[in-house]
């Protein structure tokens, strides 16, 4: 009788384990469950529209890929907001196709070192003329808002879409002046993005290489080779301006 009684208590203590083990196990997926939601909520990336090309092809980086489509600023601003979070590149061009500014992270990254170079090499100097200058288009003010991409970047964006002026890390950046170097009457030339709230653009896709082997043109452009280190490519969105309808 004695030895029944045992092994019934040591069923029922079995019996409570696997109860308390499987108990243990539901609160852990539960537990495991609302922390990823609770992750998902707090991300506010999950709210955007990834930016992604579909069959990216290697034998031309350069060609678009996708059929334009005429969009409003309610359209580029969202999308410039993610270009830093995304790693794509964005481009806003005048009606002429004249660059009036430009966002890229490996760019600016570039910029902000050939700014506080002292000895620039070829290369730098080309990117400076391209984009380091006051008067030049795209003009990205030494980058400083690369010291601290996720806040400064931001700060950046609110100057040029409402075409205000302040310091980034040390550095004057002034969104509220007219470009000096647009000499078609035609176009306004304001840099700031809200400026043109009533304005439509071209809005394309394409691609480019910024990583592989490189070399400066007798004109200081930039050329892209394929060499022995394999070729990065990075997406282009790029909204050229209408002329008014």
């Amino acid at each position: 009788m004695e030895n029944v009684t045992r092994a019934l208590f040591m069923a029922f203590a079995m019996f409570v384990f696997i109860i308390a083990l499987s108990y243990s196990m539901y609160m852990i997926r539960s537990l495991n469950s609302t922390s990823k939601t609770l992750m998902y909520r707090v991300d506010e990336t999950n709210n955007y529209e990834s930016i992604e090309l579909k069959d990216l092809g290697s034998s031309d980086l350069n060609n678009d890929i996708r059929k334009a489509r005429t969009v409003g600023i309610d359209t580029i601003i969202p999308t410039l907001y993610r270009y830093y979070k995304e790693s794509y590149s964005v481009k806003i061009l005048d009606e002429e196709g004249n660059l009036m500014q430009y966002f890229d992270t490996t760019t600016e990254g570039a910029v902000m070192t050939a700014n506080s170079t002292l000895n620039k090499t070829n290369q730098q100097k080309a990117l400076m003329s391209l984009y380091g200058t006051a008067d030049s288009p795209g003009n990205l003010f030494g980058a400083p808002w690369m010291g601290n991409t996720n806040k400064d970047t931001k700060a950046r964006l609110d100057m040029y879409i409402s075409g205000t002026s302040g310091y980034i890390n040390n550095t004057w950046v002034d969104y509220s002046a007219k470009y000096n170097n647009i000499e078609n009457s035609e176009s306004e030339g304001y840099i700031y993005l809200n400026y043109y709230k009533d304005r439509l653009f071209k809005e394309t896709f394409s691609q480019y290489a910024y990583e592989g082997d490189t070399l400066t043109t007798e004109d200081d452009e930039l050329e892209t080779l394929t060499g022995s280190k394999q070729v990065s490519t990075k997406i282009v969105i790029t909204y050229q301006l209408l002329p008014k309808s």
